[in-house]
């Protein structure tokens, strides 16, 4: 869970998003940015880039020679890069503790509050006062009526960003404000040769996680990264392969094991594995292997494909695909994975 802002990590993809935000950062020659709006809306996968672009966008117009990108030497870069720069705010969803939390926080009113506090300030050393909120659609109604004013009608010298995986939860009237930036997956020959040529990775790694990685650049650098994220795709390898030969009444049990000591994130990671393994297996079923994903577990998906019917696995990928939505949407999760359970197909 990633609760800081990593200014330093470099942007794959998304060159038409970058090229934009390029220009509306830099000067005009007559009325100074007369292009930049006063929010932007990054949308999105988590793990797409939302993050790194708006630091990016942020860092531009904080630093003190404006030229559409940082300079990364000057005091600005510095104090931005190292994450106490006057005229920047982070916020992030919580916990009830108010600790940083991402995947299973909320944003709450009291950071609402701090927000419409930082941005009535007039700025300390920079032109603009900064805000970026993360995960805008995890905003309570509290938090989202706090600050509607202020996406409306925001201070002259305040900027506001926000990421989001989609708007579908967050207030309409909070989205009508801001400009949206959708990034979409980038390709799996960019994924690959990034991963060999700027992270190192040996070249049957780079395939595997560009395959895995569905077009998210920073998803495959962290499971390049991160022994345990291998080692959660291999309890989920496993446990899917235990669920095809599972009883109802054990998949049941598994429901509500799995409800009771995951987080919402952790549920739809899974879901989302379940989604590409069994895509896999529908594509062998229909001589299509070489479309992929999981191409180092192809003996299991060949064994599975062979023991299940066609017809039920189309159906299973159908529901998989509104499982995801319904997770999104915030759909209780147990419910959601009984269902699961109850229709996965049953290997014979």
């Amino acid at each position: 869970m990633d609760t800081e802002l990593s200014v330093g990590r470099p942007l794959v993809g998304h060159d038409w998003a970058v090229a934009h935000l390029i220009d509306v950062a830099t000067p005009d020659p007559g009325p100074a940015w007369s292009r930049l709006r006063h929010a932007y809306l990054l949308t999105g996968a988590r793990h797409i880039g939302r993050s790194t672009l708006a630091g990016q966008l942020a860092g531009a117009l904080l630093c003190r020679e404006p030229t559409g990108t940082a300079c990364g030497v000057c005091a600005d870069c510095t104090s931005f890069a190292g994450g106490n720069h006057p005229d920047f705010l982070l916020v992030d969803p919580t916990t009830t503790d108010g600790e940083p939390d991402r995947d299973g926080g909320v944003l709450r009113a009291e950071q609402a509050d701090a927000v419409l506090h930082f941005t009535v300030m007039k700025p300390f050393q920079s032109r603009f006062r900064v805000v970026l909120i993360r995960e805008l659609q995890r905003a309570t109604p509290a938090f989202a009526n706090h600050l509607l004013k202020t996406f409306e009608e925001p201070p002259a010298a305040a900027l506001l960003l926000a990421t989001a995986t989609n708007t579908s939860a967050i207030l309409p009237t909070l989205v009508s404000r801001c400009q949206t930036l959708k990034l979409r997956p980038s390709s799996r020959d960019t994924l690959r040769t990034a991963l060999q040529t700027r992270w190192g990775a040996e070249p049957e790694r780079a395939d595997l996680l560009s395959r895995l990685a569905q077009g998210r650049m920073g998803w495959a650098v962290l499971q390049l990264e991160d022994a345990r994220m291998w080692q959660r795709r291999d309890r989920n390898r496993a446990l899917a392969t235990d669920l095809a030969a599972s009883s109802i009444p054990e998949r049941l049990a598994r429901a509500d094991a799995l409800a009771v000591r995951s987080s919402p994130a952790q549920l739809q990671e899974q879901v989302d594995f379940w989604l590409w393994w069994w895509r896999d297996v529908w594509l062998i079923q229909h001589d299509l292997a070489d479309g992929c994903v999981n191409v180092d577990c192809e003996d299991e998906l060949e064994s599975l494909a062979a023991r299940v019917r066609a017809t039920d696995v189309t159906a299973f990928l159908q529901r998989l695909e509104r499982a995801i939505q319904q997770m999104r949407a915030n759909v209780n999760g147990r419910l959601v994975m009984t269902s699961l359970m109850i229709h996965m197909p049953m290997a014979a």
